[in-house]
């Protein structure tokens, strides 16, 4: 059986194995659906993976959205979100962004990642089945040549210090638990 992977908010960037998920007919998905709107249309641990590029930025309410994919995921299945960095002005003032993300948006998610959590988190880890993996900072693909200075020293400072040094972060969540839970 061909595994179901769900491309959550896809826009114009369209997975090839994926089913592409957007609201916006425009974009032309194989399923349209307004992720704001719960609960979304698999059934219980019914899905192998989910990517949401860029999109969990954009709703109004992320952490339902967060419950929603936990509730698809088959147990040991991925979730990846990628979203702008804290640090990028883009994340604060872009018009269609609702909400600014780090780290520290995910406590009370159980974490292998070694970013650890704060212990009033700790009375969350039970009520979501998902478990933070990874967790990354890397410059916006445009961005990549940078990679390549001479100097990486210097775009190490300018990714510190500097508030328009463009980076995404991208977090990996991973459903534990069985899936007649």
């Amino acid at each position: 059986m061909d595994k179901v992977l769900l491309n959550l908010g896809c826009g114009f960037k369209k997975g090839s194995n994926c089913i592409n998920v957007d609201k916006y007919e425009i974009c032309e998905p194989d399923v349209i659906h307004d992720l704001n709107v719960f609960p979304y249309p698999w059934a219980d641990n019914s899905v192998d993976g989910i990517f949401m590029f860029h999109t969990l930025e954009h709703l109004d309410d992320w952490w339902g959205a967060f419950l929603e994919c936990a509730r698809i995921l088959k147990s040991g299945a991925t979730l990846e979100i990628r979203v702008p960095d804290e640090t990028s002005s883009s994340a604060l003032t872009y018009r269609d962004h609702n909400h600014v993300f780090c780290i520290h948006s995910f406590h009370g998610i159980q974490d292998r990642s070694g970013y650890g959590t704060n212990a009033w988190a700790h009375t969350e880890d039970e009520k979501v089945p998902l478990v933070m993996i990874s967790y990354r900072r890397i410059p916006f693909k445009q961005y990549l040549w940078m990679t390549h200075w001479p100097f990486k020293w210097l775009m190490a400072f300018c990714g510190v210090h500097m508030r328009n040094f463009v980076h995404e972060q991208i977090m990996i969540f991973q459903k534990v638990g069985d899936d007649n839970d």
